[in-house]
């Protein structure tokens, strides 16, 4: 007859090892490819250059596209769990770059003579594998990024016609088009202001006015959602057919050009005594 004396060696041994799994680390989620799909749109209407849109703004302005480039930072995916999961930006070498991407709506066609007549339209990444509810980013680059010498920087920050200074750093977006009344064009160009002298590759260029609005799509499903961009809801309290007097035409983020109060409020953004809400930012959302 056999002894109990194996059993309980193999009993202790069985149990030994599954107390041993028990403490040892869980396994990372391994990584996943995800794509970021966005979709720049005039109202219902798809955004392109070549194309005239009517009904913009106060007094329902035609809009003719001149130029449509964003860069954006801080790609962020939302776990069910409501944690905040990094995207891994993928360097492509021409549009991702630092954890910074450059999103581009113009193919140089019709009025749109800037940049080139390559677009970009996605984002590009990695994440560990998991449900995800939800997409978060920031618009316009970090100060680390915001003040380099472009002559010699690495695409996508190498396009003159994205910098404005030195100090200022470079335009966070490049929105402009021929309206009814400013034939000439209408520009939306956001970027920092009131900006002290900078060392180079700063961390935090301490503008007074950073102008890095934050964007919380909740809802957001990679692989199902895509995220808009509408210039019909950006503009909707704006008169694009006129300019304030002895400022830029249109809006250039300065606080003293009236124009820009309407579309910062839609961005989220402050300007003057209008505090900053991101719950008003209607310029970008999903479906």
């Amino acid at each position: 007859m056999m002894s109990s004396a194996p059993r309980l060696v193999a009993f202790a041994s069985l149990l030994a090892g599954s107390l041993g799994c028990g403490v040892s680390d869980p396994p990372t989620a391994k990584p996943i490819s995800v794509t970021l799909p966005f979709e720049a749109r005039v109202g219902a209407e798809p955004f392109a250059c070549g194309r005239t849109y009517t009904g913009l703004g106060t007094t329902a302005s035609t809009y003719e596209p001149q130029d449509f480039r964003v860069y954006l930072h801080d790609v962020r995916l939302v776990a069910e769990d409501g944690q905040e999961v990094p995207v891994t930006l993928t360097e492509d070498g021409v549009w991702q770059k630092s954890g910074a991407v450059l999103l581009d709506f113009a193919d140089k066609s019709g009025l749109c003579t800037n940049g080139t007549a390559a677009m970009n339209t996605r984002i590009m990444g990695s994440v560990p594998e998991g449900n995800y509810r939800g997409l978060r980013f920031t618009l316009g680059l970090p100060g680390s990024l915001n003040h380099q010498d472009v002559s010699i920087a690495p695409a996508p920050f190498n396009d003159l016609g994205l910098f404005w200074s030195w100090r200022s750093g470079y335009l966070f977006t490049r929105i402009e088009g021929r309206t009814t009344g400013l034939r000439s064009g209408h520009s939306m160009h956001l970027g920092s202001t009131d900006c002290p002298a900078l060392v180079p590759g700063q961390e935090s260029d301490g503008c007074l006015f950073p102008n890095r609005p934050g964007v919380d799509l909740e809802g957001f499903v990679p692989g199902e959602s895509k995220v808009v961009l509408d210039l019909a809801r950006l503009f909707e309290g704006s008169n694009l057919d006129v300019n304030a007097p002895g400022t830029a035409a249109g809006c250039m983020a300065s606080q003293q050009d009236p124009d820009c109060a309407p579309v910062f409020h839609r961005m989220g953004l402050a300007f003057g005594s209008q505090v900053a809400d991101p719950s008003a930012q209607t310029f970008i959302r999903w479906e």
